[in-house]
């Protein structure tokens, strides 16, 4: 049984917030099997990963270094969705405050 999209972004959202760089690899490439947009496992899964670290850095239950691990991780599951998102029509993605130029 196939995961639905949800399924997908919570996934996404879990493994950036366990700073688990694997698991986000591995869910950007299942997502894209699946056939999930790119830009919506971004903003709907890692984006809300980073959000969710940040508002656990305020609380003070977080360091500063787990926002850049954090960082880094997103930046390797982006790096798998790259080639995808070069072959659409839109090279740039905004997220927020957040620029992805390819």
């Amino acid at each position: 049984m196939n995961p639905t999209k949800e399924e997908i972004f919570d996934k996404a959202k879990h493994a950036v917030m366990d700073l688990d760089e694997i698991a986000v690899e591995k869910i950007a490439y299942e997502a894209l099997e699946a056939g999930v947009s790119p830009v919506e496992l971004i903003e709907l899964g890692f984006v809300e990963g980073m959000k969710a670290v940040g508002d656990l850095f305020e609380e003070g239950k977080s360091q500063l270094a787990e926002i850049f691990e954090a960082s880094h991780i997103v930046e390797s599951g982006i790096n798998v969705l790259r080639p995808a998102i070069m072959g659409s029509k839109n090279n740039v993605c905004l997220f927020g405050n957040l620029v992805v130029g390819m």
